[in-house]
């Protein structure tokens, strides 16, 4: 898989010091550019806190990725998809108080098969406010989640680099 950014604490947050005393437990997350046969891209809009992000989330212990995207994109957008190919990893170090993660997200690009059904977010997607959003193209996708790239919260200035990159790796 292609390498497309790494992103580190002090690259959301510049006065952050980096600390020896971090332990980062690692997290695999499969995510993808989806789109329909109009061209639309699928974003999820969670409009509790006012973001965008791609489809996508972790991969369950000693789950295929190709299987843990599948199951993603039927749960968060209702869509059964093929995948068309890779698009690159991202990886990211987040520390929360006493502890690291360190995610590395692999994107490919895909394609809606048939009818997109509804989605079944979890509860703490519910109380996210969480819906799909279909982006009219590929670049609008972009401006959805280049908006928050500094936002007040950590956690969505890491997802809008991310989703960024892996969005204009996708175009490109």
């Amino acid at each position: 898989m292609k390498e497309l950014l790494k992103i580190r604490q002090q690259d959301v947050e510049p006065e952050y010091v980096e600390r020896d005393d971090i332990e980062y437990r690692d997290r695999y997350a499969a995510r993808a550019v989806l789109k329909d046969d109009l061209g639309r891209v699928a974003l999820l809009f969670a409009g509790t806190r006012k973001y965008y992000k791609l489809p996508g989330g972790g991969v369950e212990q000693g789950e295929d990725m190709s299987l843990a995207l599948a199951r993603e994109l039927l749960e968060e957008v209702g869509a059964v998809a093929a995948v068309d190919g890779e698009i690159g990893r991202v990886e990211e170090w987040r520390v929360f108080d006493d502890y690291g993660l360190h995610q590395i997200s692999d994107a490919f690009s895909a394609h809606v098969i048939g009818e997109v059904g509804e989605p079944s977010f979890t509860d703490e997607e519910l109380a996210d406010g969480f819906e799909v959003f279909w982006a009219k193209d590929i670049d609008e996708a972009i401006k959805c989640v280049s908006q928050t790239l500094n936002h007040d919260d950590f956690t969505v200035r890491f997802m809008s680099r991310r989703e960024k990159t892996i969005l204009e790796a996708a175009r490109d």
